[in-house]
């Protein structure tokens, strides 16, 4: 697993399995079986695609878009929402998300 500890300019799609210690500044997108552990910031929204995890103790400023994934939010986002049927989003007692969880699965 990479290490970035950069600024990246977004839009960013999350290709490969990383550990996010740096910033995004603006959106990101978890591409289809990728790993993604976010102790930094992504200045946007987050989306996860199917078969993806992410580990967030970092921020999120926006939502996190959950389309199929498996989401571990210990740190901080405004919302996760579920897109998918299959979609796994789990809160620790110890996170702040702003407006909580949305379950908007499509074909239900």
């Amino acid at each position: 697993m990479r290490a970035e500890h950069d600024i990246i300019e977004g839009p960013f799609a999350i290709a490969e399995d990383i550990t996010l210690n740096g910033t995004i500044v603006g959106d990101a997108t978890l591409q289809e079986g990728v790993r993604f552990i976010l102790h930094g910031t992504i200045a946007g929204n987050l989306t996860v695609k199917a078969g993806s995890r992410a580990l967030i103790h970092g921020t999120v400023s926006g939502r996190i878009y959950n389309d199929g994934g498996r989401v571990e939010i210990f740190g901080i986002c405004e919302a996760v929402e579920n897109l998918a049927p299959d979609a796994v989003s789990i809160i620790a007692p110890t996170a702040h998300v702003r407006r909580g969880r949305v379950n908007r699965r499509r074909g239900v």
